[in-house]
């Protein structure tokens, strides 16, 4: 059996970051048996959505922090960024003295977490800037220690189906060194797009601990349809209200959709304007039902999909055809849900990769300088990523209409692509497992 500790929050409230987490749970079973520990910023909230697949830890309680991390303003971020810092290189310190009887001193559960692990797993949604971070603070500090605490305990450290980004702002000037220095250490990275390996070329490194795999989203699978039935049922959708439009809006997307405008407040209400005009069209011209997924409920208003919305559907005009899921429901239901739509509108990337999956023409809107969109790319999918940028709602429902009128098309292309994209998934649990081997036998 393997040990699996994978250093990073992956909150259960956004359901892309649970897609990923059940994904490289899918990854891992050609290991064979396997016990996958996380950290949790809020594990009385995860715990119970995750189950007996995952035992969560506490990283609050064992990194001696208080309330959520995601609530800190951004100077507080660096301060306890480098307070987290200082905790591991101080363990690292003691193990390298003491070994194992540094548990004596520093019995926080993440430290007994690292010592047992045989695989330490980080990067699940990226790295330097790009995704998550491990309590949900600055990301950049933890791939400073982590090359030491891998040379110190002598257990392998991987970046696992992850982007690798770039440093930018007034210490842009460090990436490259930085980048080189931490991956230099890794035992093996796996890649799920394209421009995260030309990022890492660029910084000289190009060997076979480097390889583009795919996004262990894509192993995810949907609810049964039973359960699928018993939703829409439960939400008021039958048959009659078919053709069906499902969407994902997000307050991020909101703000930065108009950068011409004072403010993001400013451009907040006029993306919930432009979107509410285009769904009323959808309505009037294709005669759909318009459903709005959320697929990130929190922590805390700003990341919860259900308020944005609310706020669009308040502004729409035919009401009576556009509803607002607001329970919620697993990542996998919500999946599920998706393959019930004729087409499928996100502002969540992973959103769109769970319709993309289920054979939905779909259309992603992302901001400009959103690398991920290669996912989307390696899909075939070119035409359906939709920059957010001054969002014209012309070009938004001439854009929805071709896919419409190709969607046939699309779902044979998806139905061919996404197998693809599953084999390049599970690639990341197969170099993982030959890595654990060997060192196994060694």
């Amino acid at each position: 059996m393997y040990r699996i500790f994978i250093a990073e929050n992956i909150p259960s409230l956004n359901k892309g970051e649970m897609t990923i987490l059940e994904g490289m749970l899918e990854s891992f079973i050609g290991l064979g048996g396997v016990e996958v520990s996380m950290l949790s910023s809020v594990p009385d909230i995860d715990q119970p959505r995750y189950g007996a697949k995952v035992r969560v830890i506490d990283a609050r309680k064992s990194l001696h922090l208080f309330k959520n991390p995601k609530d800190y303003s951004r100077p507080l971020k660096i301060l306890v960024s480098i307070f987290v810092a200082f905790q591991h290189l101080l363990f690292l310190l003691l193990h390298r003295v003491v070994g194992a009887k540094a548990l004596r001193l520093m019995k926080s559960e993440i430290w007994k977490a690292y010592v047992e692990s045989d695989v330490i797993v980080v990067g699940h949604d990226g790295t330097f800037g790009i995704g998550g971070s491990q309590i949900g603070v600055l990301p950049y500090s933890s791939f400073l220690y982590m090359p030491l605490l891998r040379r110190v305990l002598g257990e392998p450290l991987v970046v696992y189906g992850g982007s690798i980004g770039r440093f930018t702002g007034p210490l842009g000037f460090l990436g490259k060194p930085l980048l080189r220095l931490a991956l230099g250490k890794v035992d093996l990275v796996t890649l799920r797009e394209s421009i995260s390996y030309q990022h890492v070329k660029g910084v000289g490194l190009q060997d076979d601990r480097i390889t583009v795999t795919g996004d262990p989203a894509f192993l995810l699978g949907p609810a049964p349809a039973e359960r699928v039935g018993e939703i829409l049922a439960q939400e008021g959708v039958g048959d009659s209200s078919r053709p069906l439009i499902g969407v994902t809006v997000t307050r991020k997307r909101a703000r930065t959709a108009f950068p011409q405008l004072r403010s993001p407040t400013d451009s907040y209400t006029k993306h919930v304007e432009v979107m509410a005009e285009t769904i009323d069209s959808l309505v009037t011209k294709l005669g759909a039902t318009v459903i709005f997924l959320p697929h990130c409920i929190g922590f805390g208003e700003g990341l919860d999909d259900r308020i944005v919305a609310a706020d669009i559907f308040q502004r729409c005009k035919a009401k009576e055809r556009v509803k607002v899921i607001t329970n919620e429901y697993s990542a996998a239901e919500l999946k599920g849900l998706m393959g019930q739509f004729d087409l499928f509108i996100g502002e969540r990337l992973h959103s769109v990769i769970n319709a993309m999956s289920m054979r939905v023409p779909s259309l992603a809107l992302l901001n400009s300088g959103d690398q991920r969109a290669g996912i989307i790319e390696m899909l075939g999918q070119d035409r359906a990523i939709c920059f957010v940028e001054n969002l014209d709602g012309e070009a938004l429902l001439a854009r929805i209409h071709d896919i419409w009128e190709e969607s046939a098309t699309i779902r044979e292309e998806l139905a061919s692509q996404t197998a693809v994209m599953r084999e390049r998934a599970m690639l990341n649990g197969k170099l993982l497992k030959e890595l654990l081997d060997g060192r196994r036998k060694e």
